[in-house]
């Protein structure tokens, strides 16, 4: 008989008879084995989800016994084989004790004093629950170290991938960056559980749970999805034809409507929706008890902890890299540092103000309105477009640690660093209008006969050149190639392609004088702003405008254009890297010298081939007697950092990351020797990411092997976003869409939860200022708040504590200051005007401002502002200003938590 697990179980046998107590004491043993037992299977269990070997396993030391590599394929395969057979061993240990146990509390039952039992079985029950939560403490602090040391195993495997691509960097610097996949720069000391975490890569995506927030997101995105359905059934009563989405002219605008027009209803779609709706609803309750699975060990939580607390405290600030892709860390005062030195440069930039800054982008907006309404737009359109009260475009800078030596990461000097210069514009005064200036321009590329779209378009020219003889080939890179554009030189090759091909270019009703005038004017609002302080780009192009790209492409056009005169057997370029191909190497220099002389802040680099092989883009090539070999490439700075395996992302899309690098870097290989070359490091960097199955020995895909081919969705499919809680509660979702007979009109797309680069780095760490006079919002809120859209808010009467719940797409200052006016002015149209005459006698009273939620579009802001309405029953509030809720999202209400 199993022995008694829990000393305090000798207390309950002090006054048990002589002749029944062997008897009660195996059936306590039993039952506190039975519940030990079970704790185990669900640890086993659990390792076998996760792909984790427990100790027992591994130390059997299966790889010396069968003689392959302790991460072979096969040798993981019996190790797994293994921990299922300890599983179902296990669980009829368990079975066994049950049956044993229930026999021997019946005969307790019928010769135990019935009080005694009583007594004995509740003291027992409440042992047994001791023993259970001591297992599952003990249990799941040895499942968070198993995952702790299958991680640090992963991240080893990084040093194997970087090992073989860095033999051009100096050994100190390969030392430091093959075995880290984040840096930190200056005298900044992280601890293991941060660098554990950040070691995970900017896209990793920590688990969320059914919070009153994804409630909320529910709620919101079914309402828009009710009303892209009405619209489109409406459309086709009205049109007696197909979809509405078929014969657009104009293309959809990706940014919200600011008014809000209810859709009408339809009976068979909102039918179809009532019941999609309430199996939505039944399975969010059904699984907003669940709790969700970690993917963080207590120790990257610490380290998130700490990451978050050194962010608040302003120690530090976090980046991506330039080219590598992995979190940099700076201490805050060294990037201020870095970022004024580079301010310093008056050839580039120059200090601005407030009035300059808004007096421009005034002016654009003017111009825009005037252009687009000549142009015969509708007048929602303009509006939609415009931007009324932007917000100012700030400057940060990525580190270009590539560039960096190992001596040089712990330097406190920032001349040592160089920076790429980017220029957020998102919000800003010309976001929206270069937005639609740039699917005209995008159209152009096409004739430029240089550039390349993408890798095949390269292997393309490459297979059909004339390769006769021992050719020379070479790459050229340009130097900072946006800053050092000519702006004058781009609209001038901007105009000339826009004119020579304006018949086959669809212009939405512009010409091209029209276009050219608003393009000037927003490049004329370069403005920026730095730690509060306004500048102006005085030369070339800001990274992070929409319009960079296009322009830069379309300049560089007219400075190979002596190059392509004189005929070299090859000439391509991607933005700014060129590769050319000549017959001799006297004639390679003449090309060289020639680009160099074409600008006078254009200058070109050169790299030629290593052992035979030259790196471009994502391949190397090889020319040799004429035949082309090529092969899939990894630059050197490159960590190699892609969606981690344990990320709280769909596995469709882990499925499409890893499909799409290995069908890439099959296709860019030449033959099969290469292919096989490149297959290897694209496992080495799947495993580097925690993907398993990608082995030494294993074949090509690991666990994402099949592709099994789907119908193709249709593009006029109505979009479902739902955040995502896992891939059980996704199929249940998709499930419900089937039943209710919507699986032809309704596409279910998860939306992960937030990155690590979303929860760490702030873009306007130096800029997330107030400057409004006298603002009754940021008292209450964080600084910057004020400047906010797309907002639900709740204004609070100081004097009575009445409340008032609104929503805005615009900058919350504009419609508070609204609210005030309406306040000082006593005017009974409005709801604070109201409260002044009917509760306080016409007395002024003082409010507070505070934000309920963030949500950009405009029905789902409606709606949740609805729904906070009625739970709440704000006293200032006028019920008809509000969107109904309809019956079908009303049970929502109770899970929403408002």
């Amino acid at each position: 008989m199993p022995r008694l697990r829990e000393s305090r179980s000798w207390s309950i046998l002090r006054n048990v008879p002589a002749d029944c107590f062997r008897l009660i004491k195996e059936v306590m043993s039993l039952r506190q084995k039975i519940v030990a037992t079970r704790q185990t299977i669900h640890f086993l269990r659990r390792c076998l989800r996760a792909n984790i070997i427990p100790n027992f396993i591994k130390n059997k030391r299966l790889h010396e016994i069968c003689g392959r590599p302790k991460d072979s394929r096969h040798v993981r395969t019996i190790e797994q084989q293994l921990l299922k057979m300890a599983i179902r061993s296990m669980r009829d240990i368990m079975y066994s004790c049950l049956k044993k146990c229930i026999v021997k509390e019946k005969c307790c039952e019928r010769i135990v004093p019935e009080r005694l039992w009583t007594r004995i079985v509740g003291e027992s029950k409440n042992i047994c629950d001791l023993i259970r939560a001591k297992a599952k403490t003990r249990l799941k602090n040895k499942f968070d170290r198993l995952v702790d040391q299958q991680r640090a195993s992963d991240m080893q495997a990084v040093s194997n991938v970087h090992r073989n691509n860095e033999a051009n960097l100096t050994s100190s610097t390969v030392e430091h960056l093959s075995n880290c996949r984040v840096t930190v720069l200056g005298n900044i000391t992280l601890s293991k559980e941060a660098l554990s975490l950040l070691e995970l890569g900017p896209s990793f995506a920590p688990a969320q749970s059914i919070t009153p927030q994804v409630v909320r997101k529910v709620v919101g995105n079914l309402q828009i999805l009710q009303d892209r359905l009405r619209c489109r059934a409406n459309s086709i009563v009205r049109e007696g034809g197909a979809g509405d989405q078929a014969d657009r002219v104009f293309p959809v605008l990706p940014f919200p409507c600011t008014f809000y027009r209810p859709q009408e209803p339809h009976a068979v779609v909102d039918t179809k929706f009532r019941l999609l709706a309430e199996s939505v609803y039944r399975v969010v309750r059904q699984y907003v008890n669940k709790r969700t699975a970690f993917n963080l060990t207590p120790s990257q939580r610490q380290g998130f902890k700490e990451l978050r607390n050194r962010l608040e405290a302003g120690e530090i600030r976090l980046s991506v890299s330039d080219k590598g892709g992995e979190f940099v860390v700076i201490p805050q005062e060294l990037d201020k540092a870095i970022t004024q030195l580079h301010l310093q440069d008056k050839s580039l930039y120059c200090r601005s103000t407030e009035k300059e800054y808004t007096r421009q982008y005034r002016k654009l907006n003017k111009v825009w309105c005037c252009v687009a309404k000549v142009a015969g737009l509708p007048s929602s359109t303009i509006n939609r477009l415009k931007s009324d009260l932007p917000l100012c475009p700030v400057l940060y800078t990525l580190i270009k640690t590539h560039k960096i030596t190992f001596a040089d990461l712990s330097s406190n000097d920032p001349s040592v660093f160089k920076v790429r210069p980017i220029i957020s514009n998102v919000g800003g005064p010309t976001d929206k209008i270069s937005w639609f200036l740039n699917v005209i321009l995008q159209q152009i590329l096409q004739y430029v006969p240089a550039h390349l779209t993408n890798t095949n378009m390269l292997l393309e020219k490459l297979l059909n050149a004339n390769l006769r003889g021992d050719v020379v080939v070479e790459s050229f890179d340009v130097t900072s190639l946006y800053t050092n554009v000519s702006n004058e030189a781009a609209l001038e090759a901007t105009y000339e392609l826009l004119n020579d091909h304006e018949c086959t270019l669809r212009l939405y009703g512009f010409s091209v004088s029209q276009i050219m005038t608003v393009l000037k004017e927003c490049l004329n609002c370069s403005f920026f702003r730095w730690s509060g302080v306004y500048y102006k780009q005085i030369r070339g192009l800001a990274m992070g405008q929409r319009l960079a790209p296009v322009l830069a492409i379309a300049y560089m056009s007219k400075v190979e254009e002596p190059i392509l005169d004189r005929r070299p057997v090859l000439y391509t370029r991607y933005i700014d890297d060129c590769l050319i191909i000549c017959s001799t190497q006297e004639e390679m220099d003449i090309c060289f010298d020639i680009l160099n002389k074409q600008a006078d802040q254009i200058k070109f680099t050169r790299e030629r081939p290593r052992e035979n092989w030259l790196p471009f883009l994502n391949i190397q090539v090889q020319l040799s007697r004429g035949t082309v070999r090529t092969k899939w490439y990894r630059k050197p700075s490159c960590k190699n950092i892609l969606i981690h395996y344990h990320s709280a992302h769909p596995i469709r899309t882990k499925q499409s990351v890893i499909r799409n690098m290995f069908r890439i870097a099959s296709r860019v290989s030449s033959d099969t020797d290469l292919m096989t070359e490149s297959l290897d490091l694209a496992r080495k960097v799947a495993r580097s990411n925690g993907y398993p199955g990608f082995h030494q020995d294993s074949q090509r895909g690991g666990h994402f092997t099949h592709r099994r081919l789907r119908p193709q969705a249709s593009v006029n499919k109505a979009v479902l976003c739902l955040p995502f809680i896992s891939e059980e509660m996704s199929r249940a979702i998709r499930a419900c869409v089937t039943r209710c007979d919507l699986q032809e009109e309704v596409r279910v797309v998860e939306i992960p939860p937030g990155n690590l680069s979303r929860k760490l780095i702030r873009n306007r760490l130096y800029d997330s200022l107030c400057d409004t006079p006298d603002c009754i919002v940021c008292p209450f809120n964080r600084r910057g708040d004020c400047m906010k859209v797309g907002v639900i808010y709740q204004i609070r009467c100081q004097a009575c504590d009445a409340e008032y719940i609104g929503e805005t797409g615009r900058p919350l200052r504009t419609r508070v200051r609204e609210h005030l006016e309406g306040l000082r002015r006593s005017r009974i149209q409005t709801p604070l005007g109201m409260h002044r005459i009917e509760c306080h006698d016409g007395s002024e009273f003082e409010i507070s401002v505070a934000i309920l939620a963030i949500e950009a579009d405009t029905p789902a802001r409606k709606t949740l502002e609805a729904f906070w309405i009625a739970a709440r029953n704000p006293q200032i509030n006028r019920k008809e200003e509000c969107v109904a809720i309809t019956r079908d999202l009303a049970p929502f209400l109770d899970l929403c938590k408002f």
